[in-house]
C-alpha cells in the first residue's frame, strides 16, 4: 500500500514497482484534454473490483480475477466506452510510453530501456492502490458509465449500472461532471489565488487544498459563532489539524 503523503502532495512521480516504471501523477490541465467524464469513468474502471457485483452478477465469474475480467473487457474487439477511456487515463499515468495490450498484460514499452514494464496480475492490486489514493476515488463522486458490447463485459455493466444509479443519487440527477472545475473556480475567489497556477495542480494536491480551505471556513465561522455568545454548537475540528491521519 502506498502510504507516503509528502509524495503525493509534491506531485512528483510516483514509484510503480510491481510495473518497474513510475507513474505521472497528471495535473487538472492535463486532465482537462481528456474532459472529466473520460477521467472519472476511466479511473474507476482501472479499480474494477468484482467483490463489488451482486451475487447474481458472479454467477460465472467465480474463476476469474480482477485482472482477468479488467483484461477481457481491454482485449474486447468491440468498442466499450470505458475501455476506451481507461486507456486515456493510463495515457496521462504514462504519458512516454507505448502501450501494447497482450491477451494477460499491458506492456509499457520505453523507448532505449530493456527492462520490460508492464500492467499484469502480479502488480494490478498495486497499480489499484496508486490510483485510488493519487486520484482521491474514495473522496470523488460522480460519473456516468455505459454499457460494453462483449458478452464477458456484460456481467461488468451490471455493477456499473448500480453504481451510476448511485452516483446519480448523490449528484441529483443526470449532471453534467465538474468536479474539478468548480474546486479550481471556488479556490481562486476564496483564497484569491490564479486560477492558471490552480490548474497546473494534480488531483490529490487540489484536493487537499479544497478540504484545507472548508475545514478553514468551519473553523472560523465557529469561532465567530463562539465569540458571539452562541451556545451548545457542535464542536469543529482545529483547520490545521491533520488530513491525513
Amino acid at each position: 500500500m502506498l502510504d507516503n503523503d509528502l509524495l503525493l502532495l509534491s506531485g512528483g512521480d510516483i514509484p510503480f514497482y510491481g510495473g518497474y516504471i513510475s507513474i505521472h501523477q497528471p495535473t487538472i490541465k492535463e486532465i482537462s484534454m481528456i474532459g472529466e467524464e473520460c477521467f472519472h469513468i476511466g479511473s474507476r474502471f482501472l479499480l474494477f473490483n468484482k467483490d463489488n457485483l451482486t451475487p447474481e452478477d458472479k454467477i460465472g465469474l467465480e474463476n476469474q480475477s480482477n485482472f482477468n475480467i479488467f483484461m477481457s473487457v481491454m482485449n474486447s474487439k468491440q468498442s466499450a466506452k470505458h475501455k476506451t477511456d481507461a486507456m486515456m487515463v493510463l495515457t496521462l499515468m504514462f504519458p512516454t510510453v507505448r502501450f501494447k495490450i497482450n491477451k494477460d498484460k499491458i506492456l509499457l514499452q520505453q523507448e532505449n530501456i530493456e527492462v520490460e514494464s508492464s500492467i499484469a496480475e502480479a502488480n494490478f492490486e498495486e497499480l489499484q492502490d496508486i490510483v485510488r489514493q493519487m486520484f482521491c476515488l474514495d473522496t470523488i463522486e460522480g460519473g456516468k458509465l455505459y454499457d460494453p458490447a462483449d458478452a464477458m463485459a456484460a456481467k461488468i455493466a451490471e455493477k456499473f449500472k448500480k453504481r451510476q444509479q448511485q452516483l446519480a443519487q448523490q449528484q441529483n440527477g443526470d449532471k453534467k461532471i465538474n468536479l474539478f472545475s468548480r474546486y479550481v473556480s471556488i479556490l481562486a475567489v476564496g483564497l484569491q489565488k490564479d486560477m492558471n497556477d490552480l490548474l497546473n495542480y494534480t488531483v490529490y494536491q487540489l484536493f487537499d487544498e479544497m478540504k484545507r480551505y472548508q475545514m478553514k471556513q468551519d473553523f472560523d465561522i465557529y469561532v465567530q459563532a463562539k465569540m458571539a455568545g452562541a451556545k451548545d454548537l457542535e464542536e469543529v475540528k482545529n483547520w490545521m489539524d491533520d488530513l491525513h491521519p
